[in-house]
């Protein structure tokens, strides 16, 4: 019997201790679900009611706008396929959860020797020709390192400041034909080290395109005299040996589109920066040259044009730490947003004063042609020259010469207009992609003795070259 009991009381032992763990682990159980949907519901409530971003400063670009609902869009898709892009496009803080994630990315593991390329390698339209000799028994040199591929990136949107798209780089290009804002980025970046390279896949049909509407120009306005500046970018200059036959030759496509020049003067600019590729001329982790590069291109045309130029010691050197520009946009790379870059830029002190229009020479006002850019974020400090693109600007100086230049021009062209201002006595400023009046009349009602276009390879070359026949027909 007291057997029979300590067996009774030893079953009641065991069994007591199963129940209470079956307990506590269905206790886990509620606990881990009901944080789960918590934390659902949390994201949830963050995605609906956070405030979205209308704009990338790190991309340089307009997010994707809510569509409008009707009946139809809904019906046909449109609406639903708008709003998720909108929805997806525009995750409130969204600059925030770029740079974890470019940081969780380098913390993958993945074997890193100092090169990735970001999207692919650009189509060649003027690929140098085969070589004639009779190949070799070995190779005569080796295949270059195969870059870490980041091939799932999203092709790169066209931006504003200014930026960049993917350039059209063969004759029938696969994007779509409307470039919109900026037009002169592409998304075939490649990082060596801690640069970014933009690869460039050349144009020689849109070069022409562009040299025979700059002598269309210089035909209709007679003694206005007419240059082509076109600015190379930092392939030509940092772009390693073994990885050049991933990039067309920007040196080529420029001097194809000299050689298509009738009465126009053409701007050496690669040969001035040349001497000073060891300098801070073109920045690391934005499409951009740094304003020391446009300095020496502005002196260079300075030179062409015979008119005077001032020394960079007659500037206020502006240092600003800490610069992560466009291309980190475009490649979130933690390889960039670790190794950020000075952005230094220079102050005429010179009299000047600086009036400006809407794209329609519409809304004067005077306000100061550098951009303080104490409150503006890191990644748009290009645009302390003269806050962008979309306006129209009128520079008087102190520089009573007679001399009177207008600039048409992409985003490289803004860099210049400071280091001109000891140079001419008035400077019109006007962006190929949005100027709206008649281009021709405009130029003579206001004097211009000199018209310079300024524009980088990628615009020389590919579409926004376009847009330089409609300047001149409208």
């Amino acid at each position: 019997m007291n057997t029979r009991k300590r067996d009774n009381n030893i079953d009641i032992s065991i069994e007591k201790p199963k129940r209470e763990k079956r307990g506590k682990d269905f206790w886990l159980l509620e606990f881990n679900v009901l944080t789960i949907i918590a934390i659902m519901l949390l994201i949830s409530c963050f995605l609906i009611l956070g405030k979205r971003p209308t704009v990338s400063n790190e991309e340089q670009r307009e997010l994707a706008k809510c569509p409008k609902f009707s009946i139809s869009s809904y019906l046909d898709g449109t609406f639903t396929s708008e709003f998720a892009a909108f929805f997806n496009d525009t995750v409130p803080l969204r600059s925030t959860f770029k740079e974890f994630i470019a940081g969780f990315r380098g913390h993958l593991g993945i074997p890193y020797e100092g090169v990735e390329l970001f999207g692919n390698v650009p189509t060649l339209e003027n690929a140098p020709p085969p070589a004639t000799e009779p190949p070799t028994e070995a190779p005569v040199e080796t295949a270059p390192p195969v870059p870490v591929i980041h091939s799932s990136e999203p092709s790169a949107p066209v931006v504003s400041e200014t930026v960049p798209a993917t350039e059209p780089v063969t004759e029938a290009p696969t994007e779509p034909p409307e470039e919109d804002v900026e037009g002169e980025l592409t998304n075939n970046i490649l990082i060596v080290k801690d640069r970014a390279i933009m690869l460039y896949g050349g144009g020689f049909s849109n070069g022409q395109a562009y040299a025979e509407t700059l002598n269309q120009f210089k035909e209709r306005l007679g003694d206005v005299n007419v240059y082509s500046m076109v600015a190379p970018t930092s392939v030509s200059y940092y772009l390693p040996k073994k990885y050049q036959q991933y990039s067309a030759s920007e040196t080529e496509n420029i001097d194809h589109i000299n050689s298509f020049l009738n009465g126009v003067t053409p701007v050496d600019v690669y040969s001035a920066l040349l001497p000073h590729k060891d300098e801070h001329i073109y920045s690391r982790t934005d499409h951009h040259w740094q304003p020391l590069g446009a300095y020496y291109a502005a002196e260079e045309f300075a030179k062409v044009a015979d008119v005077p130029f001032a020394p960079l010691t007659d500037y206020e050197t502006v240092v600003k730490e800490g610069y992560v520009g466009t291309l980190y946009g475009q490649t979130n790379s933690k390889t960039l947003l670790d190794n950020p870059e000075d952005f230094t830029y220079y102050v005429p002190q010179n009299e000047y004063t600086t009036t400006y229009y809407d794209i329609d020479m519409t809304r004067e006002r005077e306000a100061s042609l550098l951009l303080n850019l104490d409150t503006v974020d890191r990644v748009s400090w290009y645009l302390v020259f003269m806050g962008g693109d979309e306006r129209i600007t009128h520079v008087t100086t102190d520089c009573h010469n007679g001399r009177v230049l207008c600039i048409i021009k992409d985003s490289y062209g803004n860099a210049l207009v400071p280091c001109l201002t000891n140079s001419f006595e008035e400077i019109w400023v006007i962006d190929m992609r949005y100027f709206k009046p008649s281009t021709i009349p405009f130029i003579q009602e206001h004097g211009v003795t000199d018209l310079l276009f300024a524009m980088n390879t990628y615009s020389a070359t590919g579409g926004n070259s376009k847009k330089l026949q409609t300047l001149l027909d409208q």
